[in-house]
């Protein structure tokens, strides 16, 4: 099945998903134009972010889990971290004509004003679940059948498609394996898959409890998901992962670097936040679950690539009783709930051996190299440079070292890292300093906090914008009101969609 888009910019196009074309740019533009402020350009850096990758392996696995490495962070904030990514932000993940890098390609800088003109943000910058929602169904005429670009996605009731056997096994609506949703991200692990068929449900389950035409049950169902999904990232999401200071502080108090309030009305994807601090959530990821109660321990390999990989699905082409998941593992505070992996600089083996569209490139396949090589050739600002701006002190050459591999010690110096730090890594490495891997540290937690907090201050539409509706209040959103519909985190939301709950 193919979405076909016309863009001012590529012209008409078909996708595999619904794509749109909004603004990327620099939280701190200045520094990204700034070369003290970034790596050194030439080839023994790249050489260097190639080796520091590699020697950023998490040693566990089904055989030795390593539990001294988890956080206690539930293990489904990690998949939910992914989930919020992939609807704000898409296309610094994969080459293209602005930045391609790869085992055989001569991999620099690009000019920060050529990646600001011509790299284009796939989503709406915005928490508003475009990645489930696509363009809407169509609405207008007297005919229900819509035919918008989105039209697959809805059926003639106007709730999701979704495939759900009544006995538990729900799953992603597909066709010869491949889902059918608005952003195929959202199928490449079975964990990301569970979690977008769960905001399937849960928009399915608030329609079924609102009243009027069906249109006027689309418009408040569509708008009290979106605000229970707005709810639970700031204030549930948010606080699991950050600092809850910093955290709090930008909630109260709204983002200090990004909004009105510094002279940059447009809203935009802060690149700082896309191409690296965001990707903080690769090393929360366990090298392997248990996704049931009958379920071994299913090394991460096997979930990747979820509709490459035949073992996940049954004879009718929909995952297996076997992969779906029972989240009361992943959520909570049970003894059975798994927990995510620490924030710091070690990454499950197997990111180093990606599926998908790699093409056999060896470090398109590898997601430490991947992550460092691609805020090297987008013109990240370094660690240091970027704690700088935020008036925060940096972390000394012998903080980020101590602690790590000697291995990684010894590149750190070699290589001038310790004093120029990608961006990705300072913040996974300040994580571990500064809160042992249960949290962000400052700089991490501030780029997160003022871009997701900042996206939802600019947004007249966003929860925080409309307060005065009586299905919010300030313990979360009622999408159900009278009816057992308060969501107010995670397991709240999981809870009220019926979904592995």
């Amino acid at each position: 099945m193919k979405f076909r888009k016309q863009s001012h910019i590529d012209g008409p196009q078909e996708h595999d998903e619904i794509l749109f074309s909004t603004p990327f740019d620099y939280l701190f533009p200045d520094l990204a134009r700034s070369p003290e402020c970034l790596l050194p350009e030439g080839e023994q850096t790249v050489s260097a972010l190639k080796e520091l990758g590699k020697l950023m392996a998490d040693p566990g696995d089904a055989g030795a889990p390593n539990e001294q490495l988890d956080s206690s962070v539930p293990a489904a904030y990690t998949y939910l971290g992914q989930f919020i990514d992939h609807d704000i932000t898409a296309r610094t993940d994969r080459n293209g004509p602005v930045s391609t890098i790869g085992e055989a390609e001569t991999i620099e800088p690009v000019d920060p004003d050529v990646i600001v003109r011509d790299l284009r943000n796939g989503r709406r910058a915005v928490l508003d679940l475009d990645s489930v929602f696509g363009d809407g169904p169509g609405l207008a005429g007297t005919h229900l059948p819509s035919t918008t670009q989105s039209s697959d996605l809805y059926d003639e009731e106007l709730t999701l498609r979704m495939f759900d056997d009544g006995r538990g096994r729900v799953d992603l609506p597909r066709h010869d394996r491949k889902a059918i949703i608005a952003d195929m991200r959202n199928d490449e692990n079975v964990l990301v898959s569970q979690l977008h068929t769960a905001f399937l449900k849960l928009y399915n389950e608030t329609y079924a409890r609102q009243t009027g035409t069906q249109r006027e049950r689309h418009i408040r169902a569509r708008q009290l998901t979106r605000w229970a999904y707005q709810s639970v990232v700031a204030n549930d999401y948010l606080t699991k992962v950050c600092d809850n200071g910093v955290a709090l502080d930008t909630l109260a108090n709204g983002p200090r670097f990004l909004g009105p309030s510094t002279g940059r009305t447009a809203n935009f994807m802060p690149l700082e936040f896309s191409v690296a601090a965001f990707r903080f959530g690769h090393s929360m990821i366990r090298p392997f679950y248990e996704l049931n109660s009958k379920s071994d321990k299913v090394d991460l390999l096997a979930l990747l690539g979820t509709s490459g990989n035949a073992e996940n699905f049954d004879a009718d082409g929909q995952l297996t009783k076997a992969r779906i998941v029972d989240w009361r593992r992943f959520v909570g505070r049970g003894s059975k709930v798994q927990h995510a992996r620490k924030v710091d600089t070690k990454i499950a083996r197997g990111l180093f051996t990606l599926p998908g569209d790699a093409g056999g490139d060896p470090v398109l396949a590898h997601l430490a190299q991947r992550n460092l090589l691609r805020g090297f050739s987008l013109s990240i600002p370094t660690g240091q440079a970027v704690a700088d701006a935020f008036g925060i002190s940096p972390l000394g050459a012998s903080e980020l070292k101590k602690g790590e591999t000697r291995e990684i010690a010894t590149l750190l110096s070699d290589s001038g890292f310790d004093q120029r730090t990608p961006l990705w890594y300072y913040v996974l490495r300040e994580a571990a300093i500064q809160q042992g891997g249960e949290v962000l540290g400052e700089v991490g937690s501030r780029v997160v906090c003022e871009t997701i907090v900042g996206l939802l201050k600019q947004d007249p539409n966003s929860y925080l914008a409309n307060a005065h509706d009586p299905a919010i209040n300030d313990r979360g959103v009622d999408v159900a009101p009278g009816r057992g519909g308060r969501i107010n985190d995670l397991a709240d939301l999981l809870r009220f969609a019926a979904i592995g709950f």
